[in-house]
């Protein structure tokens, strides 16, 4: 036992170790952004040497421009117009170059960013301009060969507006598109109508784009809630898909009828849901360059003469699961927390009723209270294993007995050691039950740290632990969980014979702390007080279970015959 134990605790080192390693060394990193990126875009001009382009503004017909200039140039592109729409969670800026997104503010303190080293807070904006991209909810008029017949970047002009919704038009080529974006009062919605009329007879494909940027994934299992770039998304035929840049595949076409397409940010995300039972497809892209792209298209038919509306709902928020169902249910499964899926659902709903009905409604103490609720339904097999501890220490002295009988027959040892146990009802590994069933938990609430926005910018004491989704600046909670760890050693009973085991149980608990130096603070906080309980618990315990005397922890052995 002492060589399994000493070979099972080397393997959980080594392991851990090379994860480290891998994390921090041989894992890709954050690629830095091209240094246009890094500027303020200005709004796509098409290029000079350009053909003259069908989707310039028809104001003005035929006639020539005035000052003289030839017929049939073009007339100038207009200059840019801006319409600001407010509700209650959305502040939104719409630009009339493709009567598109030029930013989505979310209201409220929770959405505010910090930039590091300064007091400079702003507003989370779900909008990343870039140049020469279309900006989100762009939208082209495609012919049944895939070439525009409205480009995505045709001028707009403001028809009308007012504090909620917005009407732009734009007339090119005998088809006239009217879009009109409207906020929802209390959601984090924007209803999208677009109105198509045609001269002549049209079958084609309306396309409307979402787009962003984004970078390759850098990290790991070590590292914060940054390491999630923002990636495209499309659910559609029953399947969800994610690209992100660097990825073997770089392009995806849903294989079916398109539920929704987007870019999500981690804990936020940007979605189109096309109309009710239409036959929308959708694609998304993740270019090496970072430009991400995700389109629905939806077929459309206009007869000569006649008008065709397609609406659209648009989600723009956090991906809360109750504000992503008031919108359109199925956005509720942009919400991914991957393997684990069935604990963290249960982990965030356990804290979501603390941090409801226990005062202050503060998530750090909705946490210490989910541990204080895993550790009492976790105490019974923490009795039995401490118990099965106590008696192996009592078995030692016939455990010494039994080596010295069977000395280079370890087969022999084995099964004389396991008989031992099953006579007394010892189990061997009872020990590690506890931990085998912490592990899961511990790795589920890492994932709803990593994707659930109720935590994001949810702080547990001001000052100090400001977002629970982050490392703790100060590492002062990974120093206190080692500290735990270590007297947790000192406290747990160990084999006489296997001191080595103690030891062994004190490297870990340090390098344990270290991995934990760039965790989130809540995950941190979480094994920090799961240890202070264990603490509690052993000491209890101990004194319960208090072994007898000294002079009667020897055991006889009856002697066997030969």
């Amino acid at each position: 036992m002492k060589d399994s134990n000493q070979r099972l605790l080397l393997t959980v080192v080594l392991c851990m170790a090379v994860a480290l390693v891998w994390s921090l060394v041989f894992q890709p990193k954050q690629q830095p952004r091209p240094a246009g990126q890094q500027t303020s875009p200005q709004p796509a001009q098409p290029p000079a040497s350009a053909a003259p382009s069908p989707s310039g503004p028809s104001a003005g017909g035929g006639s020539a421009p005035a000052g003289g200039v030839p017929r049939g140039t073009p007339a100038p592109r207009p200059p840019e117009r801006t319409v600001a729409l407010d509700s209650e969670k959305l502040h939104v800026v719409v630009t009339s170059e493709g009567a598109a997104l030029r930013s989505v503010q979310l209201k409220g303190e929770k959405f505010q960013r910090r930039k590091p080293g300064s007091a400079e807070v702003t507003q989370v904006d779900l909008v990343e301009q870039q140049p020469g991209v279309p900006p989100p909810l762009s939208t082209a008029l495609r012919d049944g060969g895939g070439a525009d017949l409205v480009p995505p970047d045709a001028p707009y002009e403001v028809v009308r507006q007012d504090g909620r919704s917005a009407v732009f038009r734009a007339v090119v080529g005998g088809v006239t598109i009217l879009k009109t974006l409207t906020v929802d009062p209390r959601l984090y919605r924007v209803d999208l109508s677009v109105e198509l009329r045609s001269d002549a007879a049209l079958a084609g494909q309306l396309v409307v784009l979402s787009t962003g940027h984004g970078v390759a994934p850098s990290g790991g299992f070590f590292t914060g809630h940054t390491n999630t770039p923002a990636r495209p998304i499309c659910k559609a035929g029953n399947k969800l898909e994610r690209l992100s840049v660097g990825d073997k595949q770089s392009s995806w076409d849903g294989p079916g009828p398109a539920a929704f397409a987007g870019i999500d940010e981690q804990y936020f995300i940007r979605a189109v849901v096309p109309p009710p039972g239409s036959p929308a497809t959708c694609h998304i892209e993740a270019k090496q360059d970072g430009a991400l792209l995700a389109t629905l298209a939806l077929p459309v038919s206009v007869p000569a003469g006649g008008t065709v509306s397609e609406p659209f709902v648009v989600y723009a928020g956090p991906k809360d699961t109750d504000q992503l169902g008031a919108v359109a249910p199925v956005l509720k499964d942009s919400v991914d927390l991957g393997f684990w899926s069935v604990i963290a659902n249960v982990l965030l709903a356990v804290m979501k009723f603390f941090y409801r009905v226990v005062p202050p409604h503060n998530w750090g103490i909705a946490i210490i209270l989910l541990t204080v609720t895993v550790k009492i339904l976790t105490f019974p097999l923490q009795h039995k294993s401490m118990k099965s501890m106590q008696e192996m220490q009592k078995l030692q002295p016939q455990i010494e007995e039994i080596k010295k009988k069977y000395a280079g027959d370890q087969q022999r040892q084995n099964l004389e050691q396991m008989k031992l146990f099953k006579e007394h009802g010892v189990n061997p590994m009872g020990s590690c039950l506890p931990m085998l069933i912490q592990m899961p938990i511990w790795l589920a609430l890492y994932t709803t740290l990593q994707v659930s926005v109720e935590l994001y910018n949810s702080g547990f004491i001001p000052g100090w632990l400001d977002d629970l989704t982050a490392k703790d600046p100060y590492y002062i909670l990974p120093v206190a969980m080692g500290i735990t760890m270590v007297l947790t050693q000192v406290l747990t009973p160990t084999p006489m014979s296997n001191p080595q085991q103690k030891y062994m149980g004190y490297a870990m608990s340090v390098f344990f702390s270290l991995l934990m130096l760039n965790l989130p603070s809540g995950l941190t906080l979480y094994i920090f007080v799961n240890n202070v309980l264990s603490i509690v618990q052993q000491m209890w315990l101990r004194r319960n279970l208090r072994p007898p005397p000294a002079s009667s922890q020897t055991l006889a052995v009856s002697p066997r015959r030969a």
